[in-house]
Protein backbone atom coordinates (compact mmCIF):
# COMPACT_ATOMS: atom_id res chain seq x y z
CA UNK A 1 0.00 0.00 0.00
CA UNK A 2 1.26 3.66 -1.09
CA UNK A 3 1.35 6.44 1.64
CA UNK A 4 0.85 10.22 0.96
CA UNK A 5 4.58 11.94 1.69
CA UNK A 6 3.57 15.50 2.30
CA UNK A 7 7.08 16.48 2.30
CA UNK A 8 7.41 15.91 -1.81
CA UNK A 9 4.33 17.15 -2.49
CA UNK A 10 3.96 20.16 -4.92
CA UNK A 11 2.82 22.36 -1.98
CA UNK A 12 5.70 21.83 -0.22
CA UNK A 13 8.18 22.22 -2.97
CA UNK A 14 6.90 25.42 -4.15
CA UNK A 15 6.62 26.75 -0.76
CA UNK A 16 10.30 26.31 0.11
CA UNK A 17 11.12 27.97 -3.66
CA UNK A 18 8.63 30.71 -3.15
CA UNK A 19 9.61 32.62 0.68
CA UNK A 20 7.58 34.86 1.89
CA UNK A 21 8.39 38.41 1.07
CA UNK A 22 9.35 40.02 4.26
CA UNK A 23 10.91 43.70 5.12
CA UNK A 24 9.55 47.08 4.82
CA UNK A 25 10.25 47.75 1.15
CA UNK A 26 8.11 44.10 0.31
CA UNK A 27 5.64 45.48 2.54
CA UNK A 28 5.67 48.85 1.01
CA UNK A 29 5.60 47.28 -2.66
CA UNK A 30 2.68 44.76 -1.71
CA UNK A 31 0.19 47.75 -0.09
CA UNK A 32 0.66 49.74 -3.12
CA UNK A 33 0.05 46.98 -5.42
CA UNK A 34 -3.52 45.98 -3.64
CA UNK A 35 -3.96 49.53 -3.38
CA UNK A 36 -4.11 49.70 -7.17
CA UNK A 37 -6.14 46.94 -7.96
CA UNK A 38 -8.84 47.60 -5.05
CA UNK A 39 -8.99 51.16 -7.29
CA UNK A 40 -8.71 49.63 -10.66
CA UNK A 41 -11.53 47.22 -9.43
CA UNK A 42 -13.51 50.36 -8.25
CA UNK A 43 -13.13 52.67 -11.19
CA UNK A 44 -14.54 49.77 -13.19
CA UNK A 45 -17.66 49.39 -10.92
CA UNK A 46 -18.14 52.68 -10.46
CA UNK A 47 -16.89 55.16 -13.47
CA UNK A 48 -16.54 58.62 -12.69
CA UNK A 49 -17.72 58.40 -8.84
CA UNK A 50 -13.95 57.05 -7.45
CA UNK A 51 -12.19 60.29 -9.53
CA UNK A 52 -10.73 63.30 -8.11
CA UNK A 53 -14.74 65.53 -8.14
CA UNK A 54 -16.64 62.65 -7.00
CA UNK A 55 -18.51 60.97 -4.25
CA UNK A 56 -16.27 58.19 -3.56
CA UNK A 57 -13.20 59.94 -4.07
CA UNK A 58 -14.17 62.58 -1.51
CA UNK A 59 -15.28 59.66 0.97
CA UNK A 60 -12.13 57.79 0.55
CA UNK A 61 -9.99 61.19 1.15
CA UNK A 62 -12.32 61.45 4.62
CA UNK A 63 -12.00 58.19 5.97
CA UNK A 64 -7.94 58.99 5.25
CA UNK A 65 -7.79 61.97 7.14
CA UNK A 66 -9.90 61.32 9.65
CA UNK A 67 -7.54 58.29 10.65
CA UNK A 68 -4.66 60.44 10.31
CA UNK A 69 -6.61 63.06 12.28
CA UNK A 70 -6.89 60.49 14.95
CA UNK A 71 -3.51 58.68 14.97
CA UNK A 72 -2.06 62.38 15.42
CA UNK A 73 -4.02 63.88 17.82
CA UNK A 74 -3.85 60.19 19.86
CA UNK A 75 0.11 60.65 19.99
CA UNK A 76 -0.19 64.21 21.82
CA UNK A 77 0.16 63.65 25.45
CA UNK A 78 0.26 66.88 27.66
CA UNK A 79 1.50 65.99 31.49
CA UNK A 80 -1.61 67.46 32.94
CA UNK A 81 -4.53 65.86 30.60
CA UNK A 82 -5.42 62.70 29.95
CA UNK A 83 -4.39 61.36 26.42
CA UNK A 84 -7.08 62.74 23.88
CA UNK A 85 -9.32 60.27 22.27
CA UNK A 86 -8.21 59.42 18.58
CA UNK A 87 -12.44 60.62 17.51
CA UNK A 88 -11.56 64.08 18.62
CA UNK A 89 -9.18 63.88 15.95
CA UNK A 90 -11.04 62.37 13.52
CA UNK A 91 -13.92 65.08 14.41
CA UNK A 92 -11.58 67.39 14.30
CA UNK A 93 -10.56 66.31 10.45
CA UNK A 94 -13.22 66.27 9.30
CA UNK A 95 -14.24 69.75 10.35
CA UNK A 96 -10.95 71.12 9.02
CA UNK A 97 -11.97 69.30 5.38
CA UNK A 98 -15.24 70.71 5.29
CA UNK A 99 -14.03 74.31 6.27
CA UNK A 100 -10.80 75.16 4.31
CA UNK A 101 -11.64 76.78 1.35
CA UNK A 102 -9.62 75.17 -1.56
CA UNK A 103 -9.50 71.89 0.19
CA UNK A 104 -13.50 71.74 0.97
CA UNK A 105 -13.64 72.47 -2.84
CA UNK A 106 -11.60 69.56 -4.22
CA UNK A 107 -12.96 67.38 -1.83
CA UNK A 108 -16.76 66.93 -2.52
CA UNK A 109 -19.34 64.74 -1.46
CA UNK A 110 -22.94 65.77 -2.36
CA UNK A 111 -25.77 66.71 -0.08
CA UNK A 112 -27.50 63.90 -0.11
CA UNK A 113 -24.41 61.35 0.53
CA UNK A 114 -23.31 63.65 3.07
CA UNK A 115 -27.08 63.61 5.34
CA UNK A 116 -26.53 60.20 5.20
CA UNK A 117 -22.95 59.76 6.17
CA UNK A 118 -23.42 62.15 9.04
CA UNK A 119 -26.51 59.79 10.28
CA UNK A 120 -24.61 57.02 9.83
CA UNK A 121 -21.35 58.59 11.95
CA UNK A 122 -23.63 59.55 14.98
CA UNK A 123 -24.79 56.20 15.12
CA UNK A 124 -20.43 55.16 15.32
CA UNK A 125 -19.69 57.93 17.64
CA UNK A 126 -22.28 57.08 20.18
CA UNK A 127 -21.40 53.18 19.96
CA UNK A 128 -18.18 53.93 20.28
CA UNK A 129 -18.37 56.56 23.76
CA UNK A 130 -20.86 53.89 24.90
CA UNK A 131 -18.28 51.25 24.21
CA UNK A 132 -15.82 53.33 25.93
CA UNK A 133 -17.64 53.46 29.66
CA UNK A 134 -16.33 51.71 32.40
CA UNK A 135 -19.65 49.24 33.81
CA UNK A 136 -18.03 49.35 37.60
CA UNK A 137 -17.39 52.76 37.41
CA UNK A 138 -21.03 53.28 36.37
CA UNK A 139 -22.19 51.00 39.05
CA UNK A 140 -20.35 52.49 42.12
CA UNK A 141 -21.73 56.19 40.54
CA UNK A 142 -25.30 55.04 39.15
CA UNK A 143 -27.02 57.91 41.68
CA UNK A 144 -24.80 60.56 39.89
CA UNK A 145 -25.40 59.19 36.66
CA UNK A 146 -29.41 59.14 37.37
CA UNK A 147 -29.27 62.74 38.13
CA UNK A 148 -26.53 63.76 35.34
CA UNK A 149 -28.82 62.58 32.78
CA UNK A 150 -32.31 63.34 34.61
CA UNK A 151 -31.66 66.83 35.84
CA UNK A 152 -30.77 68.87 32.57
CA UNK A 153 -34.07 67.38 30.73
CA UNK A 154 -36.33 68.41 33.73
CA UNK A 155 -34.65 71.68 33.80
CA UNK A 156 -35.17 72.25 29.99
CA UNK A 157 -38.40 71.54 30.04
CA UNK A 158 -39.22 73.55 32.57
CA UNK A 159 -37.48 76.31 30.79
CA UNK A 160 -39.66 75.68 27.33
CA UNK A 161 -42.67 75.54 29.66
CA UNK A 162 -42.49 78.96 31.16
CA UNK A 163 -41.02 80.97 28.11
CA UNK A 164 -43.84 79.26 25.76
CA UNK A 165 -46.18 79.70 28.01
CA UNK A 166 -45.33 84.16 28.68
CA UNK A 167 -43.98 84.33 24.79
CA UNK A 168 -46.19 82.21 22.86
CA UNK A 169 -49.47 82.52 25.41
CA UNK A 170 -49.82 78.81 25.01
CA UNK A 171 -51.18 76.59 28.42
CA UNK A 172 -48.74 75.02 30.95
CA UNK A 173 -49.56 71.57 29.63
CA UNK A 174 -49.01 72.34 26.45
CA UNK A 175 -46.00 73.91 27.20
CA UNK A 176 -44.82 70.85 29.32
CA UNK A 177 -45.77 69.26 26.29
CA UNK A 178 -43.48 71.22 24.60
CA UNK A 179 -40.77 71.25 26.65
Amino acid sequence: MRTLDLSSSCCVRLKDRCPRPNGFLNLLLTKAFLLVLLFGTVWSITGQECLPGGNLFGIVILFICSVLGGKLLGLIHLPTLPPFPPLLGMLLAGLLLRNVPYVGAAVFISPHWSAALRNVALSVILTRAGLGLDPSALRRLKAVCVRVAVGPCVLEACVVAVVSHFLLGLPWIWGFILG
